[in-house]
């Protein structure tokens, strides 16, 4: 089969299908990933085909920052839906072109409505991937906020339909434009889950990420989603890192790694200038990665116990230290878990927040910070708290449960299962997972 794969945003939502497209691949399909251009080096690093598609999401979050630094999710959304609607017109024509030949489209997070209405144009099955839990269930809170307390089923399920409806109502403006470029029926109101419509046209969700982690809920049916394990493209083996980072790391006991990814902050110095306090106040060496800039390296003497690092490979990196205090990103909690690290998490936007609280419900987490309030005070303390011995065996625990777990080959079987993919030797497939 020909699959292709419309993945939109950050490393975060290329890296995984990078590592489902080199599985698709080894199980005979063919495969294209459609993406903006900056990830064009990571995606035929893994041996697949990149289809461009316009989007610089690195410019869009720093148009972002104002709103995410105010803790207003929905003006985020907003920025985003502005900047989504006049890319638009353009998506829905690369879309067409990036499916001439295909058998079947996958979508996930920006490019699930993209991914979906083109499919629908062309006749096409489609498949969703997601890195958080989407669908409302009695068992799952809502993405956003955090909860501080356990809610009762009924509540639960009300405020995620709520959420969903108050994210469509944000976005809606590029999904309706891709609708209408592609000369399809609008989505109603309230999105595209309700109506007659949906029920004619639903498509399978793929959950990327550990049961171990979030379980599947009783709630959602097996023909409708499946939680398969998190996506990773290793590359341990492969990376060499520089002299620096290999100089630091056998200086001393095992650092902390401080990281926030993608994330941007419109108060870089400050957020930094917190950060390297409350390192010094938990009395540990850290390596702190600038990432896409919300950390900055800061002018202050040396410091032998202080590395800082635009980033490295967390397959590599988070086996050589001993602790990751991050922003709560999908790929980089699975990342940390699969390590077996503690984790703090400083939640910047969307379903960081939930991840924060899932870790925290299951002890990976010791406290819900808010990036807006935090202190170096507090952030030293949770990361003394995580740091405790009960921590350390939970995040043990996980991780090696979560090594076991092969998400890839788990794919696949769903899609099998669910009659998409023709049947493959399941076992061939696992045997290839250590090239991935």
């Amino acid at each position: 089969m020909r699959i292709s794969i419309f993945t939109i945003g950050t490393q975060g939502d290329a890296r995984p299908f990078a590592a489902l497209g080199h599985r698709f691949r080894a199980s005979g399909h063919d495969v294209i990933i459609v993406t903006d251009d900056r990830h064009r080096a990571l995606v035929e690093h893994a041996g697949v085909e990149h289809v461009a598609v316009e989007a610089d999401f690195a410019e869009l979050m720093a148009h972002a920052q104002a709103s995410m630094d105010g803790g207003n999710q929905l003006k985020v959304g907003r920025a985003v839906a502005r900047a989504m609607t006049d890319w638009a017109p353009r998506w829905a024509e690369q879309a067409m072109e990036a499916t001439q030949n295909a058998d079947l489209v996958l979508g996930s997070g920006c490019g699930t409505v993209l991914g979906g209405s083109v499919a629908e144009k062309r006749g096409l099955p489609f498949v969703q991937a997601q890195f958080m839990p989407l669908t409302p269930s009695r068992y799952i809170p809502p993405l956003w906020p955090a909860p501080r307390r356990t809610l009762p089923g009924t509540a639960n399920l009300a405020l995620s339909h709520a959420l969903r409806v108050a994210m469509w109502r944000t976005m809606a403006g590029p999904a309706q434009a891709i609708r209408k470029e592609l000369e399809l029926p609008l989505f109603p109101w309230r999105g595209p889950w309700y109506g007659v419509a949906h029920r004619v046209r639903r498509s399978p969700i793929l959950y990327a990420f550990s049961r171990h982690l979030q379980a599947q809920p009783p709630d959602w049916p097996d023909e409708d989603a499946a939680v398969v394990g998190f996506w990773s493209l290793d590359q341990a083996e492969e990376w060499t890192p520089p002299a620096a980072l290999r100089d630091f790391l056998s200086a001393g006991a095992p650092p902390i790694y401080v990281g926030f990814g993608s994330m941007l902050t419109g108060d870089t110095a400050s957020l930094t200038q917190l950060v390297l306090e409350a390192v010094r106040k938990s009395g540990h060496r850290a390596i702190i990665a600038t990432g896409w800039g919300a950390l900055q390296p800061a002018e202050m003497a040396p410091d032998d116990d202080l590395l800082f690092i635009d980033h490295a490979p967390h397959d590599w990196l988070f086996s050589r230290v001993s602790l990751a205090v991050h922003h709560g990103g999908a790929g980089t909690t699975a990342a940390a878990a699969r390590a077996g690290l503690p984790q703090v998490v400083v939640p910047f936007v969307a379903d960081q927040f939930f991840w924060a609280w899932r870790l925290r419900t299951i002890g990976l987490n010791p406290a819900l910070l808010d990036r807006r309030t935090m202190t170096a005070a507090n952030l030293a303390k949770a990361i003394s708290r995580a740091d405790d011995e009960r921590t350390r065996a939970a995040a043990q625990q996980l991780g090696m449960l979560m090594r076991e777990e092969d998400g890839l080959a788990n794919a696949i079987e769903a899609l099998e299962r669910w009659g998409i993919l023709p049947p493959a030797c399941v076992e061939t497939v696992r045997a290839r997972s250590s090239r991935v």
